[in-house]
């Protein structure tokens, strides 16, 4: 068959130059037209990807890390439950970043005896000053990210995503689904 590139025997591939290049698939590839959760996933797959990418290569840190510290520049301190609701993450995720936050100066953890075993995380000086640079090159990303859409377009998006993040909720969708009829 022309085009196909591996074959048993040890003649030339010939590749057929009439053959099209498959069409770039948008985001979401062939079912987000019908699913609008592949649509979404999509979606937050690639912003996530490219953020990861950007603030790793500029200041070593991954989606994790960004959270708590944008969550903790907004705060005094919080325990690691506390962090984990508000940045909205796993509990286990946010304090495996502290331990390493920890370590690379970001944050300082002290532990209570007045709330048991409590252990509570705030800035210091250094987490501060990143989380402010994070807090600014997040902002240029996100203005550049919607610099095509008029701001009524970008409010009622973010309006509707907050209906649907709600909407999650209220269906119980993380419930195991009921038996099909």
């Amino acid at each position: 068959m022309a085009g196909i590139q591996t074959r048993k025997s040890s003649a030339p591939v010939r590749k057929n130059r009439n053959a099209q290049k498959p069409k770039e698939q948008p985001i979401g590839g062939l079912l987000a037209d019908e699913f609008i959760a592949v649509l979404v996933t999509s979606i937050a797959t690639r912003l996530s990807r490219g953020s990861t990418d950007f603030f790793r290569s500029r200041w070593n840190i991954g989606m994790i890390e960004w959270r708590v510290l944008l969550v903790l520049e907004r705060t005094e301190a919080l325990n690691v439950r506390e962090l984990a609701v508000a940045a909205a993450l796993d509990k286990a995720a946010v304090s495996r970043s502290l331990a390493a936050m920890q370590a690379g100066g970001l944050v300082e953890i002290e532990q209570t005896r007045s709330r048991g075993r409590a252990a509570f995380a705030k800035l210091t000086p250094a987490g501060r000053k990143l989380a402010k640079k994070l807090l600014r090159a997040s902002r240029l990303r996100q203005q550049r990210l919607f610099e095509v859409l008029p701001a009524r377009d970008v409010e009622m998006l973010a309006a509707l995503l907050q209906r649907f993040a709600d909407a999650l909720t209220r269906v119980g969708w993380d419930a195991p689904p009921r038996a099909a009829s």
